[in-house]
């Protein structure tokens, strides 16, 4: 981990410039490492008080989306390696996604899939399906990258990220006072990813497990 500098820098080039953990699926080939099992969660596609589309983690227990009848979709958080940059990130995904890498951990000749790399391939807007996973030739992690991997895992706490927030806080996220709740438009056009990853029948996935 690099030295964190206050004050007068040396050099332009020690600037702090900071950086977001996410992984984004670019369009095209997306080669990742996975390091760890999923962090499952659930969210809705709906509208605020404003009609904005809003993607919003599920409360669960009292979710006044869920009370609407809304029905929450699950998506997963795993760590990686993102092989364009060489840097661990966290890379969200949906049931297409989950599906194929589950396919593949069953399968005799690819099993746990820590041991290989995966491609990510995002097909252009509207394919079907939009994204295909394939394996890439199993091979260890170098010391730096398990030292790396280490460090990312000791840093970023996924199982706190994946909590599910109150029933208010969702009310909050949405501008939504407790008596317009129901009024909740649910129709949520062109937001990324949504015609495939909501389209998957996701209710088999909860066992899913990268063999840590």
């Amino acid at each position: 981990m690099s030295t964190r500098v206050v004050g007068k820098l040396d050099d332009w080039g020690d600037a702090d410039l900071g950086g977001n953990d996410f992984m984004n699926l670019e369009e095209g080939s997306n080669p990742v490492r996975l390091l760890g099992s999923p962090f499952q969660f659930y969210i809705h596609w709906t509208k605020d008080a404003t009609g904005a589309n809003r993607k919003v983690r599920c409360a669960l227990d009292g979710c006044p989306l869920c009370q609407t009848g809304e029905r929450a979709s699950a998506r997963w958080y795993v760590p990686v390696i993102n092989r364009k940059t060489g840097r661990c990130a966290i890379l969200e995904i949906g049931p297409q996604i989950f599906k194929q890498i589950l396919g593949l951990s069953k399968k005799e000749k690819w099993g746990n899939p820590k041991n290989y790399d995966i491609d990510i391939e995002r097909q252009p807007k509207g394919s079907q399906p939009l994204y295909i996973v394939s394996p890439e030739p199993k091979e260890k992690l170098s010391e730096d990258e398990v030292g790396m991997a280490k460090e990312f895992s000791a840093r970023v706490d996924l199982a706190k990220m994946v909590e599910a927030p109150t029933p208010d806080e969702v009310r909050e996220k949405l501008g939504l006072s407790v008596e317009s709740t129901s009024e909740v438009d649910n129709e949520f056009e062109d937001a990324e990813d949504t015609p495939v990853e909501t389209s998957v029948d996701d209710d088999d996935d909860d066992d899913f497990n990268f063999g840590d």
